[in-house]
């Protein structure tokens, strides 16, 4: 009697739908719109999950527990945070089925993921996908001439950094729901290297032609501003060894050389 009771426990159908998960996605645009220093993204991460909750839970007293739960400190990067609102539905599934645990699993496992969300989506992102769109479309825009072709290149640069964007708010939701526990054998570093070394190559290429267009304006502008161009290189790449920051290196190298510019013209 034992074993069938066990057996009828885990045969029991799924309460969530794809839809449901689909809406969460969708509420996910909006997990840092009531972003604080107390508890960071809890409360829109908490909102994400408002569909479900109406799904899993009929009862109001128990709305109100799962709201008291979700709304601890929690924080992450605002794309990865998809896998934990995936494990959170989950989890949240199986309490709602009767599995004591499955809440105290759930706290743990959250302060467990924002280190590893936070990195991963930091790396990735900020440090890899934004700075490589950005040089694209400044490529682009730099290459053509025409009014269709630079909006051609600033609407591909776009896509550059959404697809991968877009695709990772979602399936994350999805692998963390259907994986549960097992989420963090899908969001290991080596999972997303090739995806991050496509990028560094593109960006690379990129790179390389903005310097060969820019050296080839200036050399038929004659030799100053030619000069004035690869002293710029020589300095930012002594500010970047210096200041050790890529994003501080940019800001320091522009208003140095403007400054320069307009004490010289």
């Amino acid at each position: 009697m034992k074993n069938e009771t066990v057996t009828n426990k885990a045969i029991q159908p799924s309460k969530i739908r794809k839809s449901d998960l689909f809406k969460v996605f969708l509420r996910s645009f909006f997990v840092q719109s009531v972003w604080n220093y107390r508890n960071m993204i809890s409360v829109g991460f908490e909102s994400c999950l408002f569909p479900v909750v109406k799904r899993l839970y009929p009862d109001l007293t128990a709305r109100k527990k799962f709201l008291k739960r979700h709304l601890k400190f929690f924080n992450g990067h605002p794309y990865m945070i998809s896998y934990a609102l995936g494990v959170s539905i989950r989890l949240e599934e199986e309490n709602s089925k009767g599995q004591q645990n499955a809440c105290v699993q759930l706290d743990k496992l959250k302060e467990l993921l924002i280190s590893p969300l936070g990195a991963l989506g930091d790396q990735l992102f900020w440090f890899t996908l934004k700075p490589v769109s950005l040089t694209v479309g400044a490529l682009g825009i730099a290459l053509f001439d025409t009014i269709g072709f630079k909006i051609g290149a600033i609407s591909f640069a776009f896509l550059l950094y959404n697809i991968p964007h877009l695709y990772l708010r979602y399936i994350g939701i999805v692998e963390g729901y259907h994986h549960g526990l097992r989420i963090s054998e899908f969001i290991q570093r080596e999972r997303f290297e090739q995806l991050r070394k496509l990028y560094m190559y593109i960006g690379m290429a990129a790179s390389l032609g903005l310097v060969l267009l820019f050296l080839k304006n200036y050399w038929e502008q004659g030799f100053y501003p030619l000069s004035f161009f690869l002293g710029a290189m020589l300095y930012a790449y002594v500010a970047r060894k210096i200041i050790r920051n890529f994003y501080q290196t940019c800001v320091v190298t522009v208003i140095f050389f403007v400054f320069l510019a307009l004490i010289i013209l």
